[in-house]
């Protein structure tokens, strides 16, 4: 395998740092801004943390589509794709919303074929985000639909449309079935399985992992790949044995990720009977049976798929198995090496599930099965959580590297449970392996189902950063909204920068990012645009005016943040100053280039004593201008 990671590390430390400043943006437009699926759009400059709170930010609009949107909506050139669970496809314009062109793929699976089914209800049909490829501009993606008429026989099929006119490519759509190649004793169960994974475009093919329709069996965990001309090309499968159920591939709707030409890597569920591996077992030696796993499969020369490194906590079998406990409800993710890796682990893979664990692990060695000191676990680190992950974390790699995400809580319920939102800083342990410490916490509760996050920022600038997430109350996503939080918490707790309600969220599905908009697909059939309106006034970064933005959190008891904006280069000073002008302490003085810059105020002197409460003012001076905010201390 020859991952990015590996090939920075032969780089002169200078070229290092241009390479790995900014995460590595991948080709195809897929779910989570790049193929290590670390959900941080680094080239949204027009999303700055003084555009959202400049009072011009909002919706720019809301079109009804039909069905439930629980693929994340994507962008490509000059039209916004959607796909609803109806199995209905939308062309939208990215900036107004009106639609260029739609249309029906057939007949959605009714939910009511498996009694009692509701995870997705009443209907599912595309719950997977698909993929683009951004040199043909097809679009990738699968449905479940029905042999004929609306009912009877189940299929599942692999569509390619034109994003640009919706429709559908020579030789496609392609139906998913067949035996697996590494047991030819299991079929492809299409009626029980779902595929809520987003789909993964590498090396001519596609990839999809399918996992259980509401537990039901037979299951197993699959991933079948079909070449971009329309035949397949591999058929997997987790769990091997006639009869055997187990392993599903599902990761909330987190897709399938790659580190590298023919890399493929994945976390699944609950082995079942026998299905998760147990005792000692090196990670280079795969066992048939891998539930409870996280898996790297090589592509081979003949298109099929081959385990080639596993980890499985060593605990699963004994412990998680037999309480549902799976590892697999999360998604992997890779680091960036710039923010995250060290000499002794340039390639970083972080994953967490419902056993409430955060999992750090080391690219070139997964970590087997109770390869660790007394048979325990052979990981870079492990870091408890406060609740279950059904989720994956978003990456930050600016300010020294965090990383977000929400938790339910630790009764492994799904419905009615809820947790927090959760940002955790990168360091070293004690004997300098990375690990994660937990920094910061939302103020109030995640309801089951809130989104996976986003990060957008202007590449690593310290203050370009926000953290983005659908905030969902309970299960069933009524009065959801969308949130907007500062990527660096202050006295603990991750403050809300922007928030707008969105009526029903979707379960699972992070927003969609492109050109300073943010769009949300929601439960309740709609898709929904946020940005800078044309018919505004931009803010003072956008409008080239230096101007000083409100402090935020305003009251504060320990920390804030100011954000200011320069129209050129030049000498600026912020002073903060108690209510009867008495200079208090001196934030800034000096040359600042033209832009937006972020300022930590911390509540003390120029001496570092703690300030009483009290009514301050913060005032920035330069290009000529002056401008006052005020500021509220409380303790």
């Amino acid at each position: 395998m020859h991952s990015p990671a590996r090939f920075a590390t032969l780089l002169l430390p200078g070229l290092l740092a241009i390479a790995l400043a900014t995460p590595a943006r991948a080709v195809p437009v897929g779910r989570d801004a790049d193929l290590l699926r670390t959900g941080w759009y680094a080239d949204e400059p027009g999303l700055s943390p003084l555009t959202i709170s400049g009072g011009s930010f909002g919706q720019l609009f809301s079109t009804a589509v039909t069905g439930q949107v629980y693929a994340q909506p994507l962008v490509f050139g000059s039209t916004l794709f959607v796909a609803t669970q109806s199995n209905w496809i939308y062309g939208l314009d990215p900036a107004t919303g009106a639609v260029q062109w739609s249309r029906s793929v057939g007949t959605p699976w009714n939910a009511s074929d498996i009694p009692g089914c509701t995870d997705i209800y009443p209907t599912a049909g595309i719950t997977a985000t698909p993929v683009i490829d951004d040199v043909t501009g097809i679009a990738y993606f699968t449905s479940k639909t029905y042999k004929s008429g609306s009912s009877g026989a189940v299929q599942w099929k692999m569509h390619a449309v034109s994003v640009a006119t919706g429709a559908e490519q020579s030789g496609f759509p392609v139906v998913l079935s067949g035996n697996a190649d590494n047991d030819h004793s299991q079929s492809f169960p299409p009626a029980t399985e779902n595929q809520r994974c987003g789909l993964l475009l590498l090396g001519g093919a596609v990839y999809a992992a399918f996992a259980s329709d509401c537990d039901t069996r037979p299951f197993q965990g699959w991933v079948i790949g079909v070449s971009t001309v329309g035949a397949i090309s591999c058929r997997w499968v987790d769990r091997t044995g006639t009869g055997t159920s187990g392993g599903g591939i599902w990761m909330s709707g987190s897709a399938l990720v790659s580190d590298g030409p023919g890399q493929i890597l994945l976390a699944s569920g609950n082995g079942e009977s026998g299905g998760t591996p147990s005792g000692s077992i090196p990670g280079n030696t795969p066992p048939a049976d891998l539930g409870e796993s996280i898996v790297r499969l090589a592509v081979q020369g003949d298109g099929s798929l081959l385990p080639t490194d596993f980890f499985t906590p060593y605990n699963s079998l004994a412990d998680y198995d037999p309480i549902d406990a799976d590892l697999g409800s999360g998604g992997v993710v890779g680091l960036p090496g710039s923010s995250f890796g060290t000499l002794s682990h340039p390639e970083l893979f972080v994953q967490g599930g419902k056993p409430a664990e955060l999992y750090v692990l080391d690219g070139s060695s997964l970590g087997g099965c109770g390869q660790g000191p007394g048979g325990t676990d052979g990981v870079v680190s492990e870091i408890p959580l406060t609740g279950g992950m059904w989720s994956k974390p978003a990456v930050w790699g600016g300010d020294g590297g965090w990383i977000y995400f929400p938790t339910a809580d630790t009764s492994l319920s799904s419905d009615g449970s809820y947790g927090n939102f959760e940002a955790m800083q990168s360091g070293l342990d004690g004997s300098g392996r990375p690990t994660f410490t937990l920094a910061g916490s939302s103020a109030d509760h995640f309801g089951f189902s809130s989104s996976a996050p986003i990060v957008t920022s202007n590449g690593t600038t310290s203050g370009s950063a926000l953290v983005w997430i659908v905030w969902n109350p309970d299960g069933t996503g009524n009065g959801a909204q969308l949130r907007a939080y500062d990527p660096i918490p202050a006295g603990g707790t991750l403050h809300v920068r922007w928030s707008a309600v969105i009526g029903q969220g979707s379960k699972f599905n992070p927003p969609g990012v492109s050109n300073g908009r943010i769009y949300v697909g929601t439960r309740d059939g709609h898709l929904i645009a946020f940005g800078v309106s044309a018919t505004s006034t931009p803010p003072a970064a956008l409008a080239g005016r230096t101007q000083l933005g409100p402090a935020y959190p305003n009251p504060f008891a320990r920390s804030t943040r100011l954000e200011l904006a320069l129209a050129h280069d030049g000498p600026a000073t912020v002073t903060i100053y108690d209510a009867g002008g008495r200079r208090v302490r001196q934030l800034l003085s000096g040359p600042l280039a033209a832009g937006t810059h972020s300022l930590v105020w911390e509540g003390r002197d120029d001496a570092g004593a703690t300030v009483p409460a009290g009514l301050y003012l913060a005032r920035l001076d330069a290009g000529g201008t002056s401008q006052t905010r005020r500021v509220v201390v409380v303790r």
